[in-house]
């Protein structure tokens, strides 16, 4: 294995965080209370509002239905349109 020079990797990604000058800081520190007021006040965050595509809910994905193993967007044990409710009333 070679020897390493430079910094660690997790020190290179601090140094980038880092604020450069005092009036970096103070814009910075200004939009993380201007964060802070609009959650407490229980509005989105603005950058709620550009998110184009919401991601699908958690837990869901591509799984084959219980009745003719079809591929359907769903939860596991799912069933697609195609198929009859199960025995029991749950689809």
């Amino acid at each position: 294995m070679p020897r390493y020079r430079g910094r660690p990797a997790w020190e290179v990604d601090l140094a980038a965080r880092q604020a450069r000058t005092p009036t970096e800081a103070v814009e910075r520190a200004r939009r993380g209370r201007a964060l802070v007021d609009a959650a407490l006040a229980g509005e989105a965050p603005p950058e709620a509002a550009e998110r184009a595509a919401p991601s699908p809910p958690a837990g869901y994905e591509y799984v084959a239905c219980v009745g003719c193993y079809r591929p359907v967007w769903g939860l596991p044990g799912s069933r697609c349109s195609a198929c009859t409710p199960a025995p029991g009333g749950t689809p």
